[in-house]
Order: C-alpha cells, then structure tokens, then sequence
C-alpha cells in the first residue's frame, strides 16, 4: 500500500483534558486519523480525576464525552506508560506521524523567598492530589496533620478549593470522590483558623466570584475580607477564614514550634506582619517538570498543548479552545505532509493499561463507594492494576 493512502497515526502524551481535548477536535477535524494518547497512570483524565476538586462532580462530568472519545474505533487509551522510561520519545517520534505534547504542569510553585529547612510548607497541587487519590503524590508516603492554624498563599481558584475542602463537613461532602482516609489523617476537624494571603489587591484577586460565594456558604466558616465579614456566620461558626491583600510574601522562618510568615505590606514595605502557623500551603501557580526534551532537528512533527505550552493550568473552556487551536495545526501538518509511519505495538509495551482496562478500574471503584460518595478510588498503583485486570490477565 502507498504510504500515503495509509491514516495518520498521531501520539498525545498526556490524557488530561487538554489532550482529550485535541484528540476530539482532531477526529472532528480528520475522522480517519488514528490517535493513542498515552499516560504515566492506569487511569485516564489527568487534572479532570486527580485536580478539579471532588466536590465539583459537575466539572468531573467532562470525562463521560471523553469517555464516548476513547470508544471510538481509531481512538487508544495506552495507560500505565510513561514516555522516557516505557517508550523513548525518539520512538515516538520516529513512530507517528504528529506527536503532541499534553503533559500539564506538575510541580507546584515554590513561594520564591528565603525559607527555613524546618518550616512546613506543602504545595496546594500535592493537597488536592492526595484528596482525589492520585496514587503518585509525595504526600501520601507521610500524610501530614495540618494543625490549628494554616496559611494559604494565593487568592486564585486553587486557593479558594483548598480552604473550601478543609472546611466542609462530611454531610457538604455527600456525593463527592474525596479521599476520606487521606482527609481524616490531614485531621482538618482541628483547624480553627485559615489565612488566605494574596499580594494583588481585593479587586485583582484570581478567584471566580461564584467560588468566593461558594466558599462563603460553607457551613462551619466565618469569612472575612481585610477584617469585613463576607458570610451571615452561624454563632458555632468553627473555623475563621481570614483574608487579607497586598500582602508580599517576604520568608519564611519558624520559632521552634510553629512556621512563621513574614510579609510587607504591598506599597508600604516598612509595614510588616508575622503570621504564626503550623502549615503554609502555596497557591501560587505550578512550574513544568516533564523533563521530556524534544531531540535536536525532529521538532517538525512536534506539538504542545495546555500547561506545558502556556505555563498556566487553564480552566475547561480554557483548555478546549487552546487545544482546538493545536488541533487544526496538526490537522494542517498532516494534510501537507506524506504519512505512513507505523504506531506501536502494543505487545513491545511492558503493562499497558487500556480503555477496557480504566472501565474495569471505574467499575470496581464505584461499587466500593462508601455512604455518602460517588466511588471510592484506588490509593495506589497496585490496586488500580489489580482492578484492571481480567481473570485471565492474573498469574
């Protein structure tokens, strides 16, 4: 067979939403092409299972269309493959005939100031990973116990999540995935007091209006803005949320018992406060660390999408139109370009994850939910394999 009558075989690394997402435009775009998206976890969805809060079912909902994706012939799930250790990217590239690029942001941005080895400081990323069960993050070797008292850095969407989340009851939780083992050990019952610090100003803050009003409501929270009440709190309101702009994050040090941050005063640097508390969450944005560098003079068939490529963690909509506009630049690659390279193999991969696979591993997830959830998930590696597997696929 010609080369050229044969489809396009494009490889997405990364099955988050921005890939998803420029696998669905791109079949829309060239209903032949045929399309494997790898990831590093057996599961799919990225940010949309392991980033959006679990409590935001409706956001989640995204992956039944994604979902509708992968059951189309031409369309492949390739999970539990990470590229660089499973497969090389030179094969990948020498394999398809368009490789993008859709692995996200994974670290959470360091606070950038003078911090002392001793002070607690975990990243919100990490926080609400381990609160969807992400069987990768670092904090569920050691589940910290937040304490009293936390700080949160940042006045964006993520910020606003992570005070929602420590703050709700179990009832506000009904009908959510949140990992309660992992939310119970952060023993979030003992916080009295959030300080929510952003350097902007109240009206420059990142956060949507609907998810401050969200936070708001929040049964157990008494919310205030530079000391003016934002919520009607109920006289038992358990826990104050005290938020305060134009603070400039200086250091951080600690005093033996607590972590301290130090902040000036935006516009008045001589102002300085200390914020004395056992936990510093950062929420500032997240850095790149896929480590996945193209190799010199094979950049022509190569693409980004999402975080990777815009250094920001967009939301949905975001990341539909941003991953349209890199659907149409591969569409337009392989209309102008003669095709014909193989793909993988499935059987040169070593465990393979695929879509039938994920279904198993949904499956047996919501059949475990405990009362009051949607699923309850897998918390490791070993446990979402073993759901994955048929009868005959165990030794």
């Amino acid at each position: 067979m010609n080369p050229a009558s044969q489809p396009a075989r494009v490889a997405i690394v990364g099955s988050g939403p921005s890939g998803c997402f420029t696998a669905q435009t791109l079949r829309k775009r060239l209903p032949d092409v045929r399309i494997d998206v790898f990831d590093s976890l057996p599961t799919p969805y990225g940010l949309i299972r392991h980033g959006i809060a679990p409590d935001h079912q409706g956001a989640k909902a995204v992956q039944r269309q994604f979902d509708r994706l992968f059951a189309q012939d031409g369309v492949r799930f390739v999970g539990n493959t990470r590229i660089g250790r499973d497969v090389a990217l030179s094969t990948l590239l020498e394999s398809f005939d368009a490789v993008v690029l859709a692995t996200g942001l994974a670290r959470d941005r360091g606070l950038g100031v003078p911090q002392d080895p001793a002070a607690r400081v975990i990243g919100a990323g990490e926080l609400l990973r381990l609160l969807n069960s992400d069987p990768d993050t670092a904090l569920r070797r050691a589940v910290p116990e937040l304490g009293a008292e936390v700080a949160i850095v940042g006045t964006g969407n993520v910020a606003v999540d992570v005070a929602r989340l420590l703050t709700k009851s179990a009832a506000e939780l009904e009908a959510s995935d949140i990992d309660d083992t992992a939310l119970a050990a952060l023993n979030t019952a003992a916080i009295t007091t959030i300080h929510i610090l952003g350097r902007s100003g109240r009206e420059q803050a990142k956060w949507d209006a609907s998810m401050l009003k969200e936070l708001a409501a929040v049964g157990t929270v008494d919310l205030r803005l530079d000391g003016e009440p934002m919520n009607a709190a109920a006289a038992g309101a358990q826990v104050l949320i005290d938020v305060r702009f134009q603070q400039r994050i200086h250091a951080v040090d600690t005093d033996g018992e607590q972590t301290l941050l130090i902040t000036h005063e935006c516009g008045d640097p001589a102002r300085t406060r200390h914020f004395a508390v056992d936990t510093v969450i950062s929420a500032i944005g997240f850095d790149d660390v896929s480590a996945l560098g193209v190799p010199a003079g094979s950049s022509a068939h190569v693409f980004q999408v999402g975080g990777c490529h815009s250094g920001r963690l967009g939301n949905l909509a975001e990341n539909r139109k941003l991953a349209a506009t890199t659907a149409q630049a591969v569409a337009d690659h392989l209309t102008r370009h003669q095709l014909g390279r193989p793909g993988i193999d499935p059987a040169s991969l070593t465990h393979p994850v695929f879509f039938d696979g994920w279904r198993r591993i949904e499956e047996a997830e919501t059949g475990r939910a405990r009362p009051g959830r949607c699923r309850t998930k897998f918390t490791t590696r070993a446990e979402l394999l073993a759901a994955a597997r048929t009868e005959e696929d165990t030794p």
